[in-house]
């Protein structure tokens, strides 16, 4: 065998060596660089989540308040309506007794106009009679 080859060999060990611990290095300072990246996100992250869980917070409480004002709208438009069921219960009772009033009152009239009519047939007779008595006087 050549005596290059031992050399050569080593040589090139050496340079393969001199590669993995740069690659090793290298892969050392991605995984730090990953690590604090991580961290970064993590950071932001959590901001957002904060931002988030605020942001939901303040929805919660806004939808909460309308369920209030609805629930009050609700309950005045029940309020309302027992109401107006009250004063249209007020209002046709008096419409059944204005109606009974004025049916009395024409029933009135029809008998005053009846009796009307017979006391005035009544005085045609008399004065009838009256006219004949002159004439025969």
């Amino acid at each position: 065998m050549p005596t290059w080859v031992g050399p050569l060999a080593a040589i090139s060990l050496a340079v393969i060596a001199t590669c993995l611990l740069v690659v090793g290095g290298v892969v050392i300072v991605i995984g730090l660089g990953l690590r604090r990246a991580k961290r970064e996100i993590g950071a932001h992250l959590a901001g957002f989540t904060a931002d988030a869980r605020a942001a939901t917070g303040r929805v919660r409480a806004e939808i909460e308040g309308f369920a209030d004002i609805s629930g009050d709208a609700r309950a005045k438009l029940r309020s309302a309506v027992h109401k107006v069921e009250e004063r249209l219960s007020d209002l046709d009772a008096l419409v059944e007794v204005l109606q009974e009033e004025a049916e009395e009152t024409a029933l009135d009239v029809a008998a005053l106009v009846r009796t009307a009519r017979r006391s005035a047939s009544l005085f045609g007779v008399a004065r009838s009679a009256l006219r004949a008595r002159r004439r025969r006087a």
